[in-house]
């Protein structure tokens, strides 16, 4: 029974499990509070917490999950595509306002932990905190920061993201589908995209393009910040 515990097997059906649970109770409920992100994950807590399962024997039984990251956000292209005319007509505004939220996203979020006294291993996990999570553990692997740190800051800044990004443009009287897609994409990443894509396609198109190009810029950028090779 141990041993089925710490399998692959039982960490993809209990992935599974929790995020179609999580599904199912958004469509009921109808609230951003119950996104399947949040449900899920306290699922996941809950059956480990009550099963007595290390988090590090999960996460190393979630190998498959973890491989599938990548062309789940190289998916993300297909809405970018459909509405490429549209994109396109933004042209470089749209460009010039995506590289500057990629660079002050962390630089804000580190200089606001730097004036709270936080530490090394902290610093380095935030200045991966608005890109998607397959870019940020790999660039969390090179700097060697700590990457449960990482992953869990990640999850936590999209999930905020997600959640508060939308009311909170909408008080602010900003109703444009593109502007609330790249706000999405930039502080919100894969997590964001993923609430953008239930707003409209075009709306999800630009956060998908916002997720993008700040986690090239990140990966491009942050190894020659911090100086590693």
């Amino acid at each position: 029974m141990t041993e089925l515990l710490h399998s692959p097997l039982f960490a993809l059906a209990l992935s599974l499990g929790a995020f179609l649970l999580g599904v199912t109770l958004y469509r009921y409920v109808a609230t951003v509070l119950l996104h399947p992100i949040v449900t899920a994950s306290l699922v996941v807590v809950a059956v480990l917490v009550i099963l007595d399962i290390p988090y590090r024997s999960y996460q190393n039984a979630s190998g498959l999950l973890y491989a599938l990251l990548s062309p789940a956000v190289v998916a993300l292209a297909v809405p970018l595509k459909q509405n490429l005319a549209v994109i396109r007509r933004a042209g470089w505004p749209l460009l010039v306002t995506i590289a500057v939220g990629a660079i002050l996203a962390p630089v804000i979020a580190i200089a606001i932990a730097l004036l709270l006294g936080a530490g090394e291993t902290a610093l380095l996990a935030l200045s991966g905190k608005s890109i998607t999570t397959p870019i940020a553990l790999a660039l969390a692997e090179k700097m060697h920061a700590a990457l449960s740190l990482t992953a869990g800051i990640v999850v936590f800044t999209g999930i905020v993201g997600a959640l508060a990004g939308p009311p909170l443009l909408h008080r602010l009287g900003i109703r444009d589908e593109r502007i609330l897609g790249v706000a999405l994409g930039i502080n919100a990443h894969a997590v964001g995209t993923a609430r953008a894509l239930e707003i409209s396609a075009l709306c999800g198109a630009c956060a998908a393009l916002a997720m993008g190009l700040c986690g090239a810029l990140t990966a491009i950028l942050l190894p020659l910040i911090i100086g590693i090779h």
